[in-house]
């Protein structure tokens, strides 16, 4: 039987389509994929995957939006869209891998809970691309990564196999606190597609809190001293952000979300401390806003303008623009280098007559994510791939991680990791024999 009559027996016909050229956002062509399959449950996953074992067709897995730094090659491929729904099992939320971050945050709060981590970008983000990317960039960062919010995946790997993993492989077991513990679930967030296909996440239920956002303005001077100040608050508040614009170049935009799990008066208290702190260290302009219940009771609140309205999300951006930039993990002791090298290339970004720039830190307890986001519009030439290139080669040799590893990364990004990457061609060799998922990915490619 020809693959694409398989395909339709397994997902009916109208869930099969010919596939159509894709792009990240930065504009930068992701392939063809021969055909599009789009699934309801993880049996279908499992049923499409043995399907394209059968054909040796390979597979990739995306949601309905553009890719973010040329995560993946398209070309030749089966594109699967993993599953999109939620349901709650006891203590856990079962949400499929392909549902879009606004629209589960939303789900979650009409019920009592909410989303701790996604990132500060656009709301189509799908849950499944913040697990295979280990997400450390965004809202709730301060509190741990996404792997801090989930007590388990369902995976389906290249063999066709359906695996569980964590405390929500155990129907009825409580979901417990994954540090520490020997537990699967870590070796597939961050795998980026190359271990299997996620199609389910067990979140826990994480009452949305009482919250304080605390905002002000740091002068270029003041910078130092306020991000020693809220380094100190990361990791006991949400998050901690600081933007400076292209018509903002000579200080920051700072953002500190105080968080309590327990009572408003907690929250309001920190964040009083909190703005202590900041305006001692510098901070002007110091504005603190509570969220009302009415954020807590079926609507996100006031993130990000990106975020937030459906305005502001990923269509209407790629209708007038292209993304250029990179985004960055750095240790503390590598800030002020990393910091350096980004306001560089945000520099060689407005000589090449770029006009909207956005530098943006986010601070964590561990290290801080450094991003750099610039929107170029499409009549314009400006920032192509051959001038980001040579940028993400002075990134590789810092001693950082990307965000996201992707194609766009260099192969000097993976220099020192043989050992490391012949123990993960092992473990897929096992998963994945017949190496049908990530293809061309650098950390999965032999």
């Amino acid at each position: 039987m020809p693959l694409h009559a398989a395909l339709a027996a397994i997902v009916g016909a109208d869930a099969v389509e010919p596939g159509r050229a894709g792009a990240d956002v930065t504009g930068r062509a992701l392939g063809t994929p021969t055909l599009r399959v789009r699934t309801i449950d993880t049996a279908q996953v499992a049923a499409v995957v043995a399907a394209c074992r059968a054909h040796q067709s390979r597979l990739s897995v995306a949601g309905r939006m553009s890719a973010y730094w040329s995560p993946l090659h398209l070309n030749g491929t089966v594109l699967v869209e993993p599953p999109t729904a939620l349901t709650r099992a006891g203590e856990v939320w079962l949400a499929g891998a392909g549902g879009r971050v606004r629209e589960l945050d939303v789900t979650l709060r009409a019920s009592g809970a909410h989303l701790p981590i996604h990132p500060d970008a656009f709301g189509d983000t799908v849950l499944g691309a913040l697990i295979a990317g280990a997400c450390t960039s965004g809202i709730g960062m301060g509190q741990g990564g996404i792997g801090a919010a989930v007590a388990g995946i369902e995976v389906v790997t290249g063999r066709g196999d359906v695996l569980w993993t964590g405390s929500a492989a155990r129907e009825g077991v409580p979901p417990f606190l994954r540090e520490g513990l020997p537990d699967l679930t870590g070796v597939f967030v961050g795998a980026e597609g190359g271990l299997g296909i996620v199609t389910r996440v067990a979140l826990l239920h994480r009452p949305p809190p009482w919250r304080v956002r605390v905002s002000g303005w740091a002068p270029d001077a003041a910078l130092n001293a306020v991000v020693d100040a809220a380094r100190t608050l990361t990791g006991i508040y949400d998050t901690i952000r600081l933007v400076q614009t292209s018509d903002q170049r000579e200080g920051w935009r700072v953002d500190a979300w105080i968080v309590s799990d327990w009572a408003a008066r907690e929250a309001a208290e920190r964040a009083v401390e909190a703005s202590r702190r900041l305006v001692a260290a510098g901070l002007t302009g110091q504005v603190s806003v509570a969220e009302s219940a009415a954020a807590r009771g079926g609507r996100s609140p006031d993130y990000d303008a990106r975020w937030n309205p459906e305005a502001g999300g990923l269509a209407a951006f790629t209708a007038r623009a292209r993304l250029a930039g990179l985004d960055v993990n750095a240790p503390w002791s590598a800030m002020t280098q990393t910091l350096a090298l980004a306001r560089a290339l945000v520099a060689a970004q407005v000589a090449a007559g770029i006009a909207e720039t956005r530098l943006a830190l986010y601070l964590a307890p561990d290290f801080v994510n450094i991003g750099v986001h610039a929107s170029v519009p499409h009549e314009s030439s400006a920032w192509g791939a051959a001038e980001a290139a040579p940028w993400f080669e002075r990134f590789a040799a810092l001693p950082l991680v990307p965000y996201r590893v992707g194609r766009t990364w260099p192969p000097s990004m993976l220099r020192g990791l043989e050992r490391t990457r012949s123990l993960l061609h092992t473990l897929a060799d096992e998963l994945d024999p017949d190496h049908l998922l990530a293809p061309e990915h650098p950390l999965w490619t032999r």
